[in-house]
């Protein structure tokens, strides 16, 4: 496979040639369409040497990709929503269970990637990490090399190509799909994508072949729409590329697989993953969605390039160039219009999906990924197409090598951030499960996720993993089981965060024990209050379960937070030997001001900690010392 544009060899039948290529019925040679007379701007022919050395280099990349995300994920550890798939699905729910295989993760139908875990967990359980990354880092190397081949089909220069395919493989600026095991959702719905574009793409006149690979083709849509909603953006680019390439009957038999199972699983299943607040379709969300699409694209190709203030200039040079050669691609390169296409339907899903925290000008770097993956092949042929002379066709490849070690360092930058992250959560995660299955219970109950970035993995099912074994046995230092029996105690879980319950979730009461850098007073209405004489250091107040209360709340007022902030208690437990957690457990205290605070520890002292300014008011408080 070595041979460039025009010329003999293995590679040819992946180059642009004046060969036909399918016609009408995609295959009958008497209904060819004819082949384009001239190409503005081709690259300069190279020797078949030459192209067989670009094609070593490649293969080189894919290697060296490989084994670079391997060595530098090796410290990751499980976080996130993985819980979801390792503890909560199984194949005994019904399908409409949130527990089942069919039930989407937030609103993305994953039974794909569910199944695949479920398979490495009944094998590998939480030994390592390693056999949940395998599946990524490969579907990384398949995606690389079928856009390698999309790239070479469609008229790149092989020398780009591998240029540009090894940015894809050492793609910092998208690292979180290939610095977590999960993202195998993402990354194998842009696969699957690929390899419907390289079966649809293949030049042949042989009818029966064009057919078998049409319903691969049709089938490898489907599998892309079962890992997540990028596949749907997959089917939108398959769509322009079949109704420019074959008949209507014929384009739209490739897609009734897809389109239809996606329409049935959605009407009976997938519409339930859309009832998040932060799911629900706005006006707001639709205005905004050209300036989020702009954006995202923009942003994609200018961290992607290491001139992120560029971005925007980088986007209007390629549609410019895709707009100028719209006829000819229309013809000959329909794989490129259909990438482009799918590259902008990407982003309006993750518009139309993207929750309250993802604005309009928020760079997501699983989001970088996908776009510059899917427009890959796209930026190779323009860049060959620049490179008409060989000084510019090495200038080119130099300047995606440079590229790509800018890309390296945006890699580790991430990972390192990530591998703190998880260094601390994963004693906190160990720390939290020996102390439940001690008979240490959570304030909220069983159902509630006492690890506030592990939403997916309740009390109960931390439980569930340390009793079968299935968590490392290390030595936990004290600091970690108080700090962990400090979030049990007090960390009232909302769904999504910590934060005061809207209700006591105990009768029993407090007994203020005293309070510090304040001024206190008690109120006609029988409250406390706590006018902080300074924030920093914070008004501290201590509470302590009156005698005989397995559990106590009280009544927390403040006036509303600053509009756009959010306002915390800050709790640490002190023990009756006087060790204080290190942590505080943060309760966002809710946008009316007023809110309950719990505790189940009998034993410890609360120390609360107000660093707000405005004065605090404890209501129920029973009458005792201090």
């Amino acid at each position: 496979m070595g041979a460039g544009p025009g010329q003999t060899g293995p590679l040819a039948v992946f180059a642009v040639s004046g060969a036909p290529r399918y016609g009408a019925e995609g295959s009958a040679p008497g209904h060819a369409r004819p082949a384009r007379l001239h190409r503005p701007a081709e690259p300069a022919p190279l020797s078949e040497r030459s192209a067989r050395l670009a094609e070593t280099v490649h293969w080189a990349t894919l290697a060296a990709a490989f084994g670079f995300w391997a060595w530098l994920d090796r410290k990751l550890w499980f976080f996130g929503d993985e819980w979801d798939f390792l503890v909560r699905r199984g194949l005994s729910y019904p399908p409409s269970s949130s527990r089942s295989i069919w039930f989407p993760h937030n609103e993305h139908w994953s039974t794909l990637p569910i199944l695949l875990w479920r398979g490495l967990y009944s094998v590998f359980h939480l030994g390592s990490y390693w056999p949940y990354l395998v599946p990524v880092l490969l579907a990384q190397v398949g995606v690389m090399h079928l856009a390698w081949r999309l790239s070479r089909r469609n008229g790149a220069d092989p020398w780009v190509a591998t240029a540009a395919v090894g940015l894809l493989g050492f793609l910092g600026a998208g690292a979180e799909d290939l610095a977590s095991a999960f993202q195998v959702t993402f990354v194998a719905s842009v696969l699957f994508g690929f390899v419907a574009f390289d079966l649809l793409d293949r030049p042949s006149r042989d009818a029966p072949a064009v057919r078998r690979r049409d319903a691969l083709a049709s089938v490898a849509l489907l599998a892309g729409l079962m890992c997540s909603t990028i596949g749907d953006a997959m089917v939108v680019g398959a769509a322009v590329f079949l109704f420019a390439r074959r008949p209507a009957k014929r384009a739209i038999a490739v897609l009734a697989l897809p389109v239809g199972s996606y329409l049935v699983w959605f009407a009976f299943i997938g519409r339930f993953g859309l009832t998040a607040s932060a799911d629900q379709l706005s006006l707001a969300k639709f205005t905004g969605l050209p300036q989020y699409v702009w954006f995202g694209l923009s942003s994609a190709l200018g961290q992607t390039l290491n001139l992120e203030a560029a971005g925007a200039a980088l986007l209007v040079g390629l549609a410019a160039w895709l707009a100028w050669h719209l006829s000819s691609l229309w013809r000959e390169n329909p794989a490129l219009l259909g990438l482009f296409a799918a590259a902008v339907a990407f982003y309006v899903v993750a518009g139309l999906g993207r929750d309250t925290t993802i604005g309009a000008t928020t760079v997501v770097s699983r989001y970088v990924y996908v776009g510059i993956a899917i427009l890959l092949p796209v930026i190779a042929k323009v860049l060959s197409s620049v490179s008409a002379w060989p000084a510019a066709r090495w200038a080119v490849v130099a300047l995606l090598a440079v590229t790509a070690l800018g890309n390296v360092g945006q890699a580790q930058t991430w990972v390192s951030n990530q591998v703190a992250l998880e260094s601390k959560l994963k004693p906190e995660l160990l720390a939290t499960a020996r102390l439940l299955a001690s008979g240490v219970a959570d304030v909220s109950g069983p159902g509630a996720s006492p690890i506030g970035l592990y939403p997916d993995l309740s009390a109960a099912g931390i439980v569930g993993l340390e009793r079968s074994g299935q968590l490392p046995r290390t030595a936990l230092p004290p600091g970690d089981l108080i700090n962990a029996q400090a979030l049990l105690a007090v960390g009232t879980w909302s769904g999504s965060k910590t934060q005061l319950s809207p209700q006591a979730l105990f009768h029993g009461r407090f007994i203020l024990v005293g309070a510090t850098r304040s001024s206190t007073s008690r109120l006609a209405n029988g409250c406390v209050s706590f006018a902080p004489q300074t924030v920093s250091p914070p008004m501290e107040v201590r509470l302590r379960l009156a005698p005989g209360e397995n559990g106590a709340s009280v009544h927390v007022v403040s006036a509303p937070a600053t509009p756009g902030l959010t306002n915390h208690v800050a709790a640490l437990l002190v023990s009756p030997s006087g060790r204080a957690s290190t942590t505080a457990v943060q309760l966002a205290v809710p946008l009316a001001g007023t809110g309950y605070l719990s505790d189940n520890d009998p034993e410890a002292e609360l120390l609360l900690l107000w660093d707000v300014g405005t004065p605090l008011e404890l209501c129920g408080l029973r009458a005792g010392p201090g």
